[in-house]
């Protein structure tokens, strides 16, 4: 059978193409993998892995004609994976789908929205949540996705799903670098960046652990401000001019093996680093009262590692010392293993429904 999945990321985000490339990598069993990319530079695409078999689609008019088609023959529907906004448009897209959905169900196909997370509550979240219930497996990547939308269950986010093998991870090897990334704000997200004070306790916070700070860039956009507080805190930076995904992604994980710690505001800067052996240190907001609960905090909870976060203006540089010290590393490993079991269950969910939809289409025919 066709396989239809999204997988539209930012383009200058490694954290996007290493959630999808784990996705993807789950249903391409299933038949011939068509991916949606749009209009991403050929960087970002390499950063998917895909493989030569699979078809590439561009344009977004030829990509909902194969998706009608698709959905009209029964296939196996992919809803992309990442983030996601429950407002307005996004629900008239899932309005648009539902009929195909349900034909596409009848005709012996499947449909999956798995690996999640809503940005925030919003009332369009209701016709959302009753197309989802025409799918036959919905997995978030946090609590309160799942909560609050009524339906599915959590899975970790897809970027534990890679990674070295357990025994690497085990391995005592030596770890005497403190990450250091920031997310730069743009566009409708602003917000005041570090200052020279702030460089000052984190410079603190790494001679506490006994370690050497270290900045890196994941997300391109972040990268004027990396080069900031690289000359606040005296560190070197390991900079990206936003193109490569794959060659970025390497050199960043061959530095995260090197990493006791790293600390950031991006998700998947700590969650790449996890799954590299790095102790995951979030950079959380505080929530104001009826605000979605801060997204590394929550991801990191659904993955199963609690108590590692810090305020993202780094207050109590000895209260932080002391309680990252009582942070096992092992248990870390442990959370990510376990998160990379998880996922194979996840795949293997994700499969069987495909599986079960080719071979009721076959028995029809």
């Amino acid at each position: 059978m066709d396989v239809l999945v999204s997988a539209v990321g930012q383009h200058d985000n490694i954290g996007d193409t290493v959630l999808r490339r784990a996705y993807l990598d789950e249903v391409r069993p299933l038949g011939r993998l068509h991916v949606f990319v749009g209009d991403k530079p050929d960087g970002y695409v390499a950063g998917l892995g895909l493989h030569p078999t699979d078809v590439v689609h561009r344009s977004p008019g030829s990509w909902r004609a194969s998706v009608r088609d698709g959905l009209l023959a029964g296939s196996f529907y992919g809803f992309d994976s990442g983030e996601t906004e429950v407002r307005r448009a996004y629900a008239r897209r899932y309005a648009r789908l539902a009929p195909l959905l349900a034909l596409n169900r009848a005709r012996g196909g499947a449909a999956v929205q798995a690996g999640t997370g809503v940005r925030a509550d919003h009332r369009w979240r209701v016709p959302i949540a009753a197309v989802l219930r025409l799918c036959d497996v919905v997995t978030w990547r946090d609590a309160y996705s799942r909560d609050l939308m009524g339906v599915g269950d959590v899975a970790p986010d897809w970027a534990f799903a890679l990674g070295p093998d357990a025994g690497t991870l085990r391995a005592g090897t030596d770890r005497p670098l403190l990450a250091v990334s920031v997310r730069q704000g743009t566009g409708d997200v602003r917000r005041e960046p570090p200052d020279a004070s702030w460089a000052r306790r984190v410079r603190a916070l790494a001679d506490g652990l006994g370690v050497t700070p270290v900045v890196v860039t994941q997300v391109a956009r972040d990268a004027p401000l990396g080069d900031r507080v690289a000359h606040d805190l005296r560190a070197e930076h390991l900079t990206w001019d936003g193109h490569d995904h794959a060659a970025q992604e390497a050199r960043l994980r061959k530095l995260y093996r090197r990493c006791s710690h790293v600390l950031s505001d991006r998700l998947h800067v700590v969650v790449v680093a996890a799954t590299e052996g790095a102790v995951p240190v979030g950079l959380a907001t505080p929530t104001a009262l009826g605000e979605a609960p801060d997204k590394v905090v929550r991801t990191l909870r659904a993955a199963g590692i609690t108590g590692t976060c810090l305020p993202h203006d780094l207050p109590d540089v000895e209260g932080a010392v002391a309680r990252l010290a009582r942070v096992d590393r092992d248990t870390v490993v442990d959370a990510v293993l376990d998160s990379r079991a998880r996922l194979v269950g996840l795949g293997e969910r994700l499969r069987a429904a495909g599986g079960q939809s080719s071979a009721a289409s076959g028995t029809a025919a």
